[in-house]
């Protein structure tokens, strides 16, 4: 679902000023929003997913590898697979042969080029949250009474850390104050899973009030940051224009936070009402496992081509009915490809080794 969103996401780009909109294409208010409202958690909900993931690999299955081996497990899955479509990406769209640097060109891709600096900034999440892992795991056994209580302190800390703005760090170590939260949100939420009741209309609700915090923190942290937003006639008022940079960044925590808390907790409602004692993902669903890293890694590639090298956006700007169409016809055109080479990569060795 997350990945699909993503997808989506970077198709509406063009409109939300996340990219520069290519020529002919207008301003359209409704995909401004309807950006903004998908921007606000889910490239962080992902973070929230390795995180949640990995505790149910370490606390319920007990599958913890030695340092070396974790490392040498995540270098595999997130280092090597940014490094070859990086470079990749690097000579399809970036190169320039009369200013090409081998150092800038290195930097580059270990940073992660374009959508792949999640990748990176992923690893040091998974070692520094292995770290944690090992050290809760220590207390569990030897001093149970502390053991909720530093867990709930690293979740307080890694809040506040994520307010701060880290710059020039590379290999992908500049996003990780900010995205180290989120990870270990989704580490600590499935560590208490077995404490949370999720049956009951009161979960339904807590759904539901949680989506409206979510959307009142995107109206009030899209308001300090804009004049005036598209599609509303009314103005910022000048007291929310002058929030401190801190202000904004917890409007913008408070955002992405219950975002992914109402996402969460709505699929956790959803699967209980569904599951049975035998019940198992279905076809469908494993099929989705399976090709969504390769659609996260390869989208990117169709997406601005269609975009920046092809006549598409001009031939569909040139009626109204084609700008509104044109995301979707991208989106499409770039998702039916993703799924295929994925598909085909995946038959092979290689190709398993990367995104598998």
């Amino acid at each position: 679902m997350i990945i699909f969103l993503l997808v989506v996401y970077h198709a509406l780009c063009v409109f939300t000023k996340g990219w520069v909109a290519p020529e002919g294409v207008p301003a359209n208010s409704v995909y401004w929003w309807l950006g903004h409202l998908i921007s606000g958690f889910r490239i962080e909900t992902i973070a929230f997913v390795g995180g949640y993931v990995f505790s149910y690999q370490c606390i319920e299955l007990s599958k913890r590898n030695s340092f070396g081996s974790f490392v040498w497990k995540k270098f595999k899955r997130l280092i090597i697979p940014c490094f070859v479509f990086g470079i990749l990406y690097y000579f399809l769209f970036r190169f320039n042969p009369e200013k090409f640097s081998w150092n800038v060109a290195f930097w580059k891709v270990a940073n992660g080029i374009e959508h792949l600096w999640f990748l990176p900034m992923l690893f040091w999440c998974f070692l520094l949250t292995w770290a944690i892992d090992w050290i809760l795991d220590w207390i569990r056994n030897h001093v149970p009474n502390y053991y909720r209580v530093l867990g709930w302190l690293f979740l307080l800390a890694f809040a506040g850390l994520s307010l701060l703005r880290v710059t020039g760090l590379r290999f992908g170590l500049t996003r990780v104050p900010y995205f180290i939260f989120y990870f270990y949100l989704g580490y600590w939420i499935r560590a208490e899973h077995n404490r949370i009741d999720y049956s009951g209309k009161q979960t339904v609700w807590l759904a539901v009030v949680l989506w409206v915090l979510y959307l009142f923190f995107v109206l009030l942290h899209q308001q300090a940051t804009h004049y005036q937003m598209p599609g509303c006639t009314f103005h910022c008022p000048q007291w929310l224009l002058e929030c401190s940079q801190l202000t904004l960044r917890l409007m913008a925590l408070g955002h992405t936070f219950f975002g992914i808390l109402a996402l969460y907790v709505s699929v956790m409602v959803w699967i209980d009402k569904h599951k049975s004692p035998d019940s198992q993902p279905g076809t469908f669903l494993r099929s989705c496992s399976k090709v969504c890293y390769g659609v996260y890694v390869l989208h990117m590639f169709f997406m601005k081509y269609l975009y920046y090298y092809s006549p598409l956006p001009q031939w569909c700007c040139e009626t109204e009915i084609g700008t509104w169409i044109m995301p979707w016809l991208v989106l499409v055109l770039t998702l039916v490809p993703s799924v295929v080479i994925t598909m085909l990569l995946l038959k092979t060795r290689f190709g398993r080794m990367l995104i598998g």
